[in-house]
């Protein structure tokens, strides 16, 4: 049980008291309000979900999208070839024939 001085008015309180009896200051011991740390945690909290949600959502743009884009997209008909391809003579006729 010892005592420090109110982070808001400098009254002596006990350091495991609630309130401030003379200004009503919550966790008077404390160097910041209970409200002001949880505002902080609220922060970071806020920053990292925002940086996961971030890099989940550039990983889907980047690889998911593409991927379900390929196998959505219908095939595209190849165009009939303007050449014609010479036709395979088989080995033992090519021999006879003088070779090709």
């Amino acid at each position: 049980m010892s005592l420090v001085p109110c982070r808001a008015c400098t009254h002596q309180v006990d350091t495991s008291a609630l309130a401030c009896p003379r200004c009503g200051a919550t966790d008077p011991g404390c160097k910041i309000s209970r409200q002001h740390r949880n505002a902080i945690y609220f922060v970071i909290q806020l920053m990292f979900w925002s940086a996961i949600l971030g890099i989940g959502g550039w990983y889907v743009v980047h690889t998911v999208i593409p991927l379900a884009k390929q196998y959505i997209a219908k095939p595209v008909a190849e165009a009939p070839a303007a050449i014609t391809p010479a036709p395979i003579i088989p080995a033992h006729r090519a021999a006879a024939t003088g070779g090709a």
